[in-house]
């Protein structure tokens, strides 16, 4: 990176853009679970809980509760709810019989997916207009923006920060 103070204000009009443009996508993200959770009959704990479910496989309540920041208790209480809802089962851990599993439905998990079917199509179409190294770096800035702010919810969770 150059010292140069003609990059400078390059450099603060480029990050103004990356802060506004990260606000907007966080609101926009946290609006669309916000209705998708509410069209399936959720609240958007319980949608985001699901999703750890579905991308981790068979997740234990003490690995959601690490995962989330949220306590054993209150993960159990999010379970519950979504048992009852018929988006995942309680069975025996693959890998540790002691443990109990949580695994989401297929049902649950096609009544969210059909929901995304309109979006992912439009982000379809909006990673076309992008080369391939493109793509890596912005996911590669997502990955780690999204590891600093599980950080720090984790921290705010914690009463750390």
């Amino acid at each position: 990176m150059s010292g140069s103070t003609q990059e400078e204000p390059a450099r603060a009009e480029a990050l103004g853009a990356l802060a506004d443009s990260g606000r907007l996508l966080s609101t926009a993200m946290v609006l669309f679970h916000t209705n998708l959770s509410r069209r399936v009959g959720l609240g958007p704990t319980e949608e985001k809980v699901l999703e750890l479910v579905q991308r981790h496989g068979h997740p234990s309540v003490s690995e959601l509760a690490e995962q989330t920041g949220l306590a054993k208790n209150s993960i159990s209480d999010v379970l519950d709810r979504l048992e009852s809802k018929g988006f995942v089962t309680r069975e025996p851990h693959p890998r540790d019989g002691r443990k109990v599993a949580i695994v989401a439905t297929e049902e649950g998990i096609a009544r969210i997916g059909r929901l995304f079917i309109g979006m992912m199509t439009r982000l379809g179409q909006l990673n076309a207009e992008y080369r391939t190294e493109e793509l890596a770096l912005i996911a590669e800035y997502q990955r780690r923006a999204a590891e600093i702010q599980a950080a720090e919810a984790r921290n705010l969770a914690d009463g750390t920060a």
